[in-house]
């Protein structure tokens, strides 16, 4: 199977063109160079979320916290105190941050900012859920703002990385009859260390340095402008880097990697993370309703076979959940790749025989999720069943998971916590009031699933919250709403020229333009 597998993988990548986006340099100006996979889709702080989406928002907006390799560190904000049951977060602004039109980001922006997310509910507010509402921040003063929660929640502070402040005369200017979602989608209103520049969905996306950047440059050699250049796949990314098109290439294969890391003038970043992949299989959909057919694809899967025909780094899963994550579980009942019992959950669906197709939807041009579903497409056609190859662009995908009657059968989907927390990997994945997002993409529905998570996420006893979480596990594990794969390390490729690259685990694919330095890079 690896070879046919390969096969077909070195056939994909043979007839994928290079397209290349005509750059002009600016004399004595540092041009990042950026090769990225993933769209630029929607830059709204309310809307909008994935890997891609939030690389740009960290460098268009500023949140009251941002990550920087391990530690969540304070951003806009200077100080800050908490009540003794988590309820009441005070939080001291610092006086200097300004928008880009010069105007202060104060207490009243934060309030503005954090009203208009819970108001629109979009995909970050799953942070919030049940925690606080539109009417939970209000600003004691110019420079200091307080959240008043719904319930006691501890790891609000690792939430507030994503509460990006928006600036509201412009929202206000731009509101339309959506609150200013149509505008935001495609344009800024922040306070960031880069603005937009060209903005081509599907082609090239621009950062424009803020040279008086309220918040200061780590290097006085950091990038002026970085573009963010489609490749959607990894040999269009490493050619580009290798012909020095780009200085960055993410998601790269491995193969690749070691061929950058053999060339003098590069270096390779891999690191293992919390990056999660799986299978989500709808569970609202036509045959994957049934849990016993849900049961047979997940045996039909060669979970052992993955690290071998990827030609990425990957971490087979045990569950739902990673074991390097606080709080998983060890040792749960869970599918292994075993033909025969795929057949005798099969017999037990209306389906007995198979004769059934079903549709797997990935992102076009991810050699990685492509050979992910060649894999299961083996181990079901062993059992009487098609799948269905069916690549997508990334906004098309988003846009499928938006409700069940769109949702694909089955779904190739990364997630990743937004902090070290369980409620951070389960709540937006397994609570039912996520549907809409592609996170939940499984549409799943389990009420006591559902009262668990209520529960854990309000409650302060760190024991309690364990157990909770463990019968959550279980009982997710139990119902296969997904075909749970790996982790994968993140894989970047650099120009040597560039330098201040920190991991970040809770963002392993996202580089922080703003603090990289490139006194090395010809101009």
């Amino acid at each position: 199977m690896r070879n046919r597998l390969l096969k077909l993988l070195v056939v994909a990548i043979a007839l994928m063109a290079l397209v290349v986006v005509p750059v002009t340099f600016a004399q004595d100006e540092n041009v990042l160079l950026y090769g990225g996979n993933q769209d630029i889709d929607n830059i709204d702080p309310a809307t909008g979320e994935n890997y891609s989406i939030n690389a740009a928002l960290v460098s268009l907006y500023d949140a009251l916290f941002i990550v920087r390799g391990e530690d969540l560190v304070p951003n806009l904000v200077d100080t800050w105190e908490v009540n003794e049951d988590a309820t009441v977060w005070t939080f001291n602004l610092k006086p200097n941050a300004v928008f880009h039109d010069g105007s202060p980001v104060n207490a009243d922006a934060v309030v503005y900012s954090f009203s208009r997310m819970m108001t629109l509910q979009g995909p970050p507010t799953y942070r919030w859920a049940g925690i606080a509402d539109a009417n939970s921040a209000a600003a004691l003063d110019a420079d200091t703002v307080q959240f008043t929660l719904l319930q006691p929640f501890a790891p609000f502070l690792g939430t507030l990385s994503q509460l990006y402040i928006v600036n509201p005369a412009i929202v206000e200017a731009n509101k339309g009859d959506d609150f200013g979602q149509t505008y935001l989608r495609t344009n800024e209103a922040g306070s960031g260390p880069f603005t937009m520049g060209r903005w081509e969905i599907g082609n090239v996306y621009e950062f424009v340095a803020v040279q008086d950047y309220w918040g200061g440059w780590r290097s006085e050699n950091h990038p002026d402008r970085a573009l963010w250049i489609i490749r959607r796949d990894s040999a269009s990314q490493v050619n580009s880097l290798l012909a020095n098109e780009t200085h960055i290439a993410d998601t790269i294969d491995l193969i690749d990697a070691a061929r950058i890391g053999e060339t003098p003038g590069y270096y390779i970043e891999n690191n293992g993370g919390l990056f999660t992949n799986s299978l989500k299989i709808n569970t609202q959909g036509e045959y994957t309703s049934d849990l016993n057919l849900r049961l047979a694809i997940s045996y039909a899967m060669n979970y052992e076979a993955l690290p071998q025909v990827l030609d990425v780094p990957v971490q087979l899963m045990p569950g739902p959940t990673p074991l390097g994550f606080p709080g998983a579980v060890e040792g749960l009942d869970v599918p292994t790749y075993d033909l025969d019992k795929a057949r005798e959950y099969l017999a037990q669906t209306p389906w007995p025989q198979g004769g059934i197709s079903l549709d797997y939807v990935y992102v076009s041009g991810l050699t990685f999720e492509e050979v992910t579903g060649l894999v299961l497409l083996e181990g079901l056609a062993e059992i009487g069943i098609t799948l269905n190859m069916t690549p997508m662009l990334w906004p098309d995908m988003v846009a499928a998971c938006s409700d069940p009657a769109t949702g694909p059968d089955i779904i190739n989907i990364f997630t990743q916590p937004a902090y070290l927390d369980m409620d951070a990997h389960l709540y937006n994945q397994y609570h039912s009031t996520q549907w809409g997002s592609y996170n939940s993409c499984n549409f799943y529905k389990n009420e006591r699933v559902d009262e668990l998570l209520d529960t854990a996420r309000v409650t302060g006893d760190a024991a309690a919250r364990a157990e909770l979480y463990n019968e959550a596990q279980t009982l997710i594990a139990a119902d296969q709403p997904a075909v749970w794969t790996f982790t994968q390390n993140s894989v970047l490729a650099f120009n040597e020229c560039v330098q201040g690259y920190d991991f970040r685990p809770l963002e392993s694919l996202s580089v922080l333009f703003q603090d990289l330095d490139m006194t090395n890079c010809p101009t």
